[in-house]
């Protein structure tokens, strides 16, 4: 079985609805590697991209250094990139960030306990592109060119609507 197979299999795995496109995302909240606290909630009012992935899965790390660039393209203040990666090792993730040049905000959710339930992830990469005011605007499903017009393009224009 492929690697995208299993990364979709092992996504499969739902227990709560998951947010649906037009509907507010839920609360959420995880702890950064020093103990502090990552919300979802403190992106309120900037257009947030928020990419599901890991490091085992071969399209996650493929589109990463597009999300780095989309990052630096997007203004900060009114745009936001961030990675939640359901990897266990904590300090894998971090190197291979570092390796990578990888500078957008990033937080781990070891085997995704806390994001099942709220996002109801169905694959790896999974991105969630979240309006200002808290409602998931479009989920996409797998390896993109972030960096690249048409989503750069879809991406602004979340903020004016």
């Amino acid at each position: 079985m492929g690697a995208a197979a299993l990364a979709l299999l092992a996504a499969s795995r739902q227990e709560a609805p998951a947010p649906l496109v037009g509907e507010p995302v839920l609360a959420l909240e995880l702890l950064h590697a020093d103990g502090s606290v990552w919300s979802l909630e403190d992106y309120r009012g900037r257009v947030l991209v928020l990419n599901l992935w890991a490091t085992w899965c071969p399209p996650c790390r493929a589109e990463m250094p597009a999300l780095q660039r989309l990052s630096e393209a997007l203004p900060a203040d009114g745009f936001a990139v961030v990675g939640i990666s359901v990897d266990e090792d904590v300090y894998l993730v971090e190197e291979f960030l570092r390796r990578l040049g990888i500078r957008f905000e990033v937080v781990v959710d070891q085997r995704g306990e806390r994001i099942n339930p709220v996002l109801g992830p169905r694959a790896f990469p999974e991105t969630f592109l979240i309006r200002a005011d808290g409602v998931v605007a479009d989920r996409i499903l797998g390896e993109q060119e972030w960096d690249g017009e048409y989503w750069q393009a879809r991406i602004r224009a979340l903020h004016d609507a």
